[in-house]
């Protein structure tokens, strides 16, 4: 009984320790320690599976009815991927309500007039201008597109459309503030289909992560961050 003891004691005066090393140091830094990073591993996959994959999925392959982003995936929503950057997204979350949380940038809707205390003032668009930005979205991804309309679309885009401000004048989007790069094969929500990208301009989007800041400790964060970090890493994904 006494040996048991003294090696549960062992253990977490062990953990301890590594929890401790884990908060002290530089996030980015962490995966030049095998060790650490393992450490941060074993404690982010049950709290992965616990709190975040019945948004991003088991495999963190994200869930376009959502609107959940693939974690493993190079197109990223917010920032470059680094680990320090993760971990701030999982503290404060997207358009959370927490005073520091992303919330730059909504997708504003083009099919109706903007409601009451909307963020933007945008001009709603017909049904046949909606399908003309999507053949020069189409046009931007290489996809085939109706030459005229994708021209009436560019137009658009850098206009009355105003979706330059956001995703940029090349559409290839802005992590800075979380709006997708439109000219890859990568969605955010549904699957590219016409139908879809008419769905998301029409009624507009605005996703939401929670913060977690007051909801998980903070080793339990910067842990899940590597973790983040290193499946996207070790799926050669970027």
């Amino acid at each position: 009984m006494a040996v048991g003891l003294l090696v549960w004691f062992g253990l977490a005066v062990r953990e301890a320790r590594m929890d401790a090393a884990l908060l002290r140091a530089d996030p980015d830094r962490i995966p030049d320690d095998s060790s650490l990073a393992r450490f941060a591993v074993s404690l982010a996959e049950p709290a992965y599976r616990a709190h975040c994959a019945s948004c991003h999925g088991a495999g963190l392959q994200g869930d376009p009815a959502l609107g959940a982003p693939s974690l493993v995936t190079a197109d990223r929503l917010y920032g470059g991927g680094q680990i320090s950057e993760i971990e701030r997204v999982i503290h404060y979350g997207i358009r959370s309500g927490h005073p520091k949380a992303r919330n730059l940038a909504d997708m504003p809707a083009f099919g109706r007039p903007p409601e009451e205390g909307a963020r933007y003032k945008v001009s709603p668009l017909t049904p046949a201008e909606i399908g003309d930005l999507i053949d020069y979205l189409f046009m931007l991804e290489g996809r085939s597109a109706d030459g005229a309309a994708a021209a009436r679309g560019r137009v658009l885009f850098g206009d009355r459309g105003q979706c330059f401000d956001c995703h940029g004048g090349d559409g290839k989007g802005d992590p800075a503030i979380g709006a997708p790069d439109l000219t890859d094969a990568v969605w955010l929500y549904g699957d590219g289909s016409r139908e879809a990208i008419f769905r998301s301009i029409e009624h507009g989007r605005k996703g939401v992560c929670p913060a977690w800041i007051d909801r998980l400790p903070p080793v339990t964060i910067r842990a899940l961050a590597v973790f983040l970090h290193q499946q996207s890493h070790s799926r050669g994904t970027s």
